[in-house]
């Protein structure tokens, strides 16, 4: 099921997607005694992270996990952790639990595997998955034509390695497995140049060619977007 939800501005579409997090994590840890959530990098997110901080949730109780991180420190500017740690684990969010991929932040297969083993760990279904999406329709770390995209996207594993070829770092990415074992996924993003990429996406085509299109075209969650110009 997919749902639509436009806006007039990028503040109101981020304090609405607040709103609606907070109230589906309440409403797990009420029903479950935990709650969990997986959420992207980049900037579309971070207004929505300054709003969620401040609601008063059982965040003691809730589990946050980056979408993917850079292979760099996490004082590194680029560093998604780092970010979520800055803009999101503030102020009331500031007890929750966090599943840091940069402890395995380097090509030691050992690290991946018992980053693998903690990711599987967690309780499914995750109850938000929040992506966002690029100019080329990548999606985490999951990047268009990538050398291995094919094997990311089909992988049995929690996580996986990405080498973008047009990147400096190599990266870590929850895959399509992990992500899809959600309750919902939430797809934010703005302005139009990225909805025309949405509306590519929606078309039927090659998911290595948009991998955004594995959310899109798949029957096993809900999705809902928020978009603004």
């Amino acid at each position: 099921m997919k749902s639509d939800k436009i806006f007039d501005s990028r503040e109101s579409a981020s304090s609405a997607l607040a709103d609606h997090i907070a109230a589906v994590l309440e409403s797990a840890v009420t029903q479950r005694g935990n709650a969990s959530i997986v959420v992207c990098g980049g900037t579309s997110p971070l207004a929505t992270f300054r709003f969620l901080r401040q609601k008063k949730l059982p965040w003691h109780n809730i589990t946050i996990v980056p979408s993917d991180e850079r292979l760099v420190p996490v004082d590194h500017p680029d560093s998604n952790e780092g970010m979520i740690r800055r803009e999101l684990m503030q102020d009331e969010a500031a007890v929750a639990q966090f599943v840091s991929l940069a402890t395995a932040g380097t090509r030691n297969k050992q690290q991946l595997s018992g980053l693998n083993a903690q990711l599987n760990s967690l309780v499914k279904p995750i109850d938000v998955v929040v992506l966002g999406m690029g100019h080329d329709g990548h999606t985490a770390s999951l990047f268009p034509n990538s050398v291995n995209i094919s094997t990311a996207l089909s992988s049995d594993d929690a996580c996986v390695i990405q080498h973008p070829p047009h990147l400096d770092d190599a990266r870590l990415s929850l895959t399509p497995r992990l992500l899809l074992a959600a309750r919902e996924i939430v797809l934010l993003f703005f302005g139009d140049d990225k909805r025309a990429i949405y509306e590519q996406a929606i078309d039927a085509g090659p998911v290595e060619e948009l991998p955004i299109r594995f959310v899109l075209h798949q029957e096993q969650v809900s999705i809902r977007r928020y978009w603004a110009a």
